[in-house]
Protein backbone atom coordinates (compact mmCIF):
# COMPACT_ATOMS: atom_id res chain seq x y z
CA UNK A 1 0.00 0.00 0.00
CA UNK A 2 1.46 3.34 -1.01
CA UNK A 3 1.42 6.50 1.11
CA UNK A 4 -1.46 8.13 -0.75
CA UNK A 5 -3.68 5.07 -0.28
CA UNK A 6 -2.78 4.91 3.42
CA UNK A 7 -3.56 8.64 3.81
CA UNK A 8 -6.89 8.21 2.02
CA UNK A 9 -7.87 5.23 4.20
CA UNK A 10 -6.99 7.20 7.33
CA UNK A 11 -9.10 10.09 6.09
CA UNK A 12 -12.07 7.82 5.30
CA UNK A 13 -11.83 6.46 8.84
CA UNK A 14 -11.61 9.96 10.29
CA UNK A 15 -14.56 11.28 8.29
CA UNK A 16 -16.80 8.32 9.12
CA UNK A 17 -15.86 8.53 12.81
CA UNK A 18 -16.46 12.29 13.03
CA UNK A 19 -19.80 12.10 11.23
CA UNK A 20 -20.84 9.01 13.21
CA UNK A 21 -20.32 10.85 16.50
CA UNK A 22 -22.83 13.44 15.28
CA UNK A 23 -25.29 10.85 13.91
CA UNK A 24 -24.69 11.98 10.33
CA UNK A 25 -24.26 9.65 7.38
CA UNK A 26 -22.16 9.68 4.24
CA UNK A 27 -21.80 6.93 1.66
CA UNK A 28 -18.61 6.24 -0.26
CA UNK A 29 -18.99 5.94 -4.01
CA UNK A 30 -16.67 5.81 -6.99
CA UNK A 31 -13.54 3.71 -6.66
CA UNK A 32 -13.50 3.72 -2.86
CA UNK A 33 -17.19 2.79 -2.81
CA UNK A 34 -16.44 -0.20 -5.03
CA UNK A 35 -13.52 -1.24 -2.84
CA UNK A 36 -15.68 -0.96 0.27
CA UNK A 37 -18.38 -3.13 -1.30
CA UNK A 38 -16.00 -5.89 -2.37
CA UNK A 39 -13.96 -5.70 0.84
CA UNK A 40 -10.51 -5.05 -0.61
CA UNK A 41 -8.46 -2.34 -2.29
CA UNK A 42 -8.46 -2.84 -6.05
CA UNK A 43 -6.22 0.04 -7.16
CA UNK A 44 -4.86 3.47 -6.28
CA UNK A 45 -7.54 6.16 -6.18
CA UNK A 46 -7.26 9.78 -7.23
CA UNK A 47 -10.07 10.96 -4.98
CA UNK A 48 -12.46 10.13 -2.16
CA UNK A 49 -16.14 10.75 -2.84
CA UNK A 50 -19.10 10.60 -0.48
CA UNK A 51 -22.80 10.99 -1.12
CA UNK A 52 -24.69 12.94 1.56
CA UNK A 53 -28.43 13.42 1.86
CA UNK A 54 -29.05 17.07 1.00
CA UNK A 55 -31.07 17.50 4.22
CA UNK A 56 -27.80 16.88 6.12
CA UNK A 57 -25.46 18.79 3.80
CA UNK A 58 -25.06 22.01 5.82
CA UNK A 59 -24.59 20.12 9.09
CA UNK A 60 -22.05 17.72 7.51
CA UNK A 61 -20.09 20.69 6.16
CA UNK A 62 -20.15 22.38 9.57
CA UNK A 63 -18.94 19.23 11.33
CA UNK A 64 -16.12 18.59 8.87
CA UNK A 65 -14.89 22.18 9.00
CA UNK A 66 -15.06 22.25 12.81
CA UNK A 67 -12.88 19.11 12.85
CA UNK A 68 -10.24 20.64 10.57
CA UNK A 69 -11.29 20.10 6.97
CA UNK A 70 -10.83 23.11 4.70
CA UNK A 71 -13.71 23.84 2.35
CA UNK A 72 -12.69 24.53 -1.23
CA UNK A 73 -14.87 26.71 -3.43
CA UNK A 74 -14.40 24.60 -6.55
CA UNK A 75 -17.86 23.10 -7.15
CA UNK A 76 -21.41 24.43 -7.54
CA UNK A 77 -22.67 24.40 -3.91
CA UNK A 78 -26.00 22.77 -4.81
CA UNK A 79 -24.12 19.79 -6.26
CA UNK A 80 -21.10 19.12 -4.07
CA UNK A 81 -18.36 20.48 -1.88
CA UNK A 82 -14.67 19.69 -2.09
CA UNK A 83 -12.52 19.71 1.02
CA UNK A 84 -8.90 19.24 1.87
CA UNK A 85 -7.66 17.74 5.11
CA UNK A 86 -3.95 18.18 5.13
CA UNK A 87 -2.75 17.13 1.70
CA UNK A 88 -5.69 14.82 1.00
CA UNK A 89 -8.76 16.02 -0.88
CA UNK A 90 -12.27 14.60 -0.72
CA UNK A 91 -15.74 15.64 -1.75
CA UNK A 92 -19.32 15.37 -0.61
CA UNK A 93 -22.00 15.28 -3.32
CA UNK A 94 -25.66 15.74 -2.45
CA UNK A 95 -28.70 13.67 -3.31
CA UNK A 96 -32.40 14.17 -2.74
CA UNK A 97 -34.46 11.18 -1.64
CA UNK A 98 -37.78 10.77 -3.44
CA UNK A 99 -40.98 9.34 -1.95
CA UNK A 100 -40.62 6.16 -4.04
CA UNK A 101 -37.18 5.44 -2.52
CA UNK A 102 -35.16 6.54 -5.53
CA UNK A 103 -32.75 9.46 -5.26
CA UNK A 104 -31.34 12.08 -7.59
CA UNK A 105 -28.85 14.95 -7.37
CA UNK A 106 -29.48 18.54 -8.45
CA UNK A 107 -27.79 20.74 -11.01
CA UNK A 108 -25.78 19.40 -13.92
CA UNK A 109 -26.46 15.80 -12.86
CA UNK A 110 -30.18 16.00 -12.10
CA UNK A 111 -30.95 13.46 -14.84
CA UNK A 112 -29.18 10.76 -12.81
CA UNK A 113 -31.64 8.53 -10.94
CA UNK A 114 -30.41 6.13 -8.29
CA UNK A 115 -32.59 3.10 -7.56
CA UNK A 116 -34.33 2.55 -4.24
CA UNK A 117 -31.90 1.10 -1.73
CA UNK A 118 -28.85 2.94 -3.11
CA UNK A 119 -28.00 4.33 0.32
CA UNK A 120 -28.19 1.44 2.81
CA UNK A 121 -27.87 2.01 6.54
CA UNK A 122 -25.49 -0.83 7.37
CA UNK A 123 -21.75 -0.14 7.05
CA UNK A 124 -19.42 -2.49 5.24
CA UNK A 125 -16.01 -3.54 6.47
CA UNK A 126 -12.88 -3.26 4.39
CA UNK A 127 -9.20 -2.55 4.95
CA UNK A 128 -9.70 -2.60 8.72
CA UNK A 129 -12.48 -0.02 8.88
CA UNK A 130 -16.24 0.19 8.69
CA UNK A 131 -17.93 2.72 6.44
CA UNK A 132 -21.19 3.17 4.60
CA UNK A 133 -20.98 2.72 0.85
CA UNK A 134 -23.44 3.22 -1.96
CA UNK A 135 -25.09 -0.06 -2.88
CA UNK A 136 -23.77 -2.15 -5.74
CA UNK A 137 -27.03 -1.57 -7.64
CA UNK A 138 -26.69 2.18 -7.09
CA UNK A 139 -23.13 2.23 -8.41
CA UNK A 140 -24.12 0.10 -11.42
CA UNK A 141 -26.90 2.59 -12.17
CA UNK A 142 -24.44 5.49 -11.91
CA UNK A 143 -22.00 3.88 -14.33
CA UNK A 144 -24.65 2.67 -16.78
CA UNK A 145 -26.45 6.02 -16.92
CA UNK A 146 -23.36 8.24 -17.08
CA UNK A 147 -22.69 8.13 -20.85
CA UNK A 148 -26.32 9.08 -21.60
CA UNK A 149 -26.56 12.00 -19.16
CA UNK A 150 -26.77 15.48 -20.65
CA UNK A 151 -23.33 16.21 -19.12
CA UNK A 152 -22.03 12.65 -19.33
CA UNK A 153 -19.21 11.30 -21.44
CA UNK A 154 -18.00 7.90 -22.56
CA UNK A 155 -16.84 5.55 -19.82
CA UNK A 156 -13.09 5.27 -19.31
CA UNK A 157 -11.31 1.91 -19.26
CA UNK A 158 -11.28 1.86 -15.45
CA UNK A 159 -15.03 2.62 -15.42
CA UNK A 160 -15.66 -0.32 -17.75
CA UNK A 161 -13.59 -2.61 -15.51
CA UNK A 162 -15.44 -1.32 -12.43
CA UNK A 163 -18.80 -1.85 -14.15
CA UNK A 164 -17.89 -5.45 -15.03
CA UNK A 165 -16.87 -6.09 -11.42
CA UNK A 166 -20.02 -4.44 -10.05
CA UNK A 167 -22.23 -6.44 -12.40
CA UNK A 168 -20.51 -9.64 -11.29
CA UNK A 169 -21.29 -8.70 -7.68
CA UNK A 170 -24.96 -8.24 -8.58
CA UNK A 171 -24.97 -11.64 -10.25
CA UNK A 172 -23.47 -13.24 -7.14
CA UNK A 173 -26.43 -12.21 -4.97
Amino acid sequence: MNGQTRDQLELIARITTVLGREARRAWLFGGWGLDARIGRITRDHGDIEFWVDRRDAAEVQRILIAEGAARQDTQPPAESTEFSWGDTWFSTAYFDARPDGTATPEGRWSDWVFPAGSFPEEPVEFAGLAARAMSVAGMVAMKEQYPGLRNGSPLRDKDLRDLDLLRSLLGAR
